[in-house]
């Protein structure tokens, strides 16, 4: 049992994120798939990232209503280019109850472990590294006016309320209809929703095999629910069915990146329903977009990068996503020291400065992201640098740069160069990070 400050920290309108890595291990529940997985902290708005160690670049996949996908039956699946992330709901419905808002979750398999087919041990382990608060306001999907979506016997609701607060009616031709009421928070997820595990009918064993899934399930992980609607071991609560659903329609939420305002009402609904009204949500404009960010002024760009005057190349960031881009701006005046002897009486910006003012941004954002204290990052390579119009004095330049790879020390950079509307020099870059 943990003390009433985690929970009391856990509710604070602040986003969170988790204090130290913690791993845990197991087979995968639909595919049965041996799989290490291990959480790490992440910086304020950069959500929740798979990171699928086994494959080659280790792809990463964020947690947002985009990279859903319909990859295998009976549980929710995200997709980025070639990496997939399957069973995802138990890990998302943990980090969702608990008010973990950025984490990147490394694996080397394409599905997280079942562990006992309820989310409590994801609890447990969160609990056991704790949440440490960031300096950012949590997102959340704010609801001012009731939404619904409904299909047949299918229907979801949200209705304008404070906090979070999930009913739901759960009715099987095998089993009494169970309705249940919670208000989530840490302490009443972890207590009352976190332990519900996974349910079948033991008629559907056999369909499920011939599909290719629950590999990975067992009655040790798995209630199996026979015709008489008996499970295969005591259950962990009378209505532990409704609950397991309340866990799964928790973590399908998150798909959003940020669970809402509301009093969620549901009703016969599953994964399937769920994504598709995560998507109606954000079709419908009512997700929460990510916040307006500040502009980085130099000052603050040069306590992480160690070039002082006259190789300072960037002059602001005015976007930027963790480990992904960044847009910078750098002002060509005539007073600049190059001028004195490129060409002083047609003064030309060096194209190997620009592409040095390219490399500066990329190390501002991965020295920001990963760097750690006394590191430096140096060129390891520089291609297909192409240089398309003169650069002279007077130009604004607008820096654009996105991560291609990054592995540990290692970044690969593409990076465009342009004044106006017009581009003036790209080039593909790779920095490498590394002490002094």
């Amino acid at each position: 049992m943990v003390s009433d400050n985690y929970y009391k920290m856990a509710q604070a309108d602040l986003q969170q994120t988790i204090q130290k890595e913690t791993t845990l291990t197991g087979k995968g529940l639909m595919l049965g798939e041996a799989v290490t997985l291990t959480l790490k902290p992440a910086p304020i708005d950069s959500g929740i990232v798979f990171r699928r160690m086994d494959m080659v670049d280790t792809p990463e996949v964020k947690v947002c209503q985009e990279n859903w996908a319909d990859i295998l039956p009976r549980c929710t699946s995200l997709r980025s280019g070639d990496a997939t992330v399957s069973s995802v709901e138990h890990l998302l419905s943990a980090f969702g109850g608990l008010g973990v808002d950025n984490a990147v979750v490394e694996l080397d398999a394409p599905e997280p472990p079942g562990l006992d087919g309820s989310a409590a041990p994801y609890v447990e382990a969160i609990e056991a590294v704790g949440l440490t608060s960031q300096d950012a306001p949590r997102n959340f999907i704010e609801v001012v006016e009731p939404f619904a979506l409904s299909s047949g016997e299918r229907q979801l609701v949200l209705l304008p309320a404070d906090a979070l607060e999930v009913t739901f009616v759960y009715a099987h031709p095998q089993t009494s209809s169970q309705v249940a009421t919670f208000k989530i928070t840490p302490e009443s997820y972890a207590r009352d929703i976190a332990p519900a595990r996974s349910f079948c009918f033991e008629d559907e064993i056999e369909a499920l095999q011939a599909l290719g899934i629950g590999k990975g399930a067992s009655y040790e992980n798995v209630l199996v629910i026979n015709s008489a609607g008996e499970p295969s071991t005591p259950l962990r609560f009378a209505d532990e069915f409704v609950r397991h659903k309340i866990l799964d329609m928790i973590g399908d939420l998150y798909l959003a990146g940020s669970l809402p305002k509301a009093h969620v009402m549901a009703m016969r609904t599953g994964h399937q329903f769920h994504a598709e009204f995560v998507q109606a949500l954000g079709e419908a404009g009512h997700l929460q977009q990510a916040p307006v960010q500040e502009p980085i002024e130099v000052m603050d760009i040069y306590d992480v990068l160690p070039h002082r005057h006259p190789m300072c190349m960037v002059d602001r960031v005015i976007e930027y996503e963790s480990k992904k881009r960044a847009v910078g701006i750098k002002n060509v005046t005539y007073n600049e020291p190059i001028f004195e002897g490129h060409f002083p009486t047609q003064p030309v910006m060096p194209g190997v400065l620009q592409i040095e003012a390219l490399a500066q941004l990329a190390a501002w954002l991965v020295l920001r992201d990963i760097g750690k204290e006394g590191e430096l990052g140096y060129f390891r390579s520089i291609s297909k640098a192409t240089f398309r119009r003169a650069v002279i004095p007077g130009d604004q330049l607008r820096l654009e740069i996105e991560v291609a790879q990054l592995r540990s020390r290692l970044a690969r950079i593409e990076g465009r160069v342009y004044v106006g509307d017009e581009l003036a020099t790209e080039a593909e870059l790779s920095i490498v990070l590394a002490s002094v």
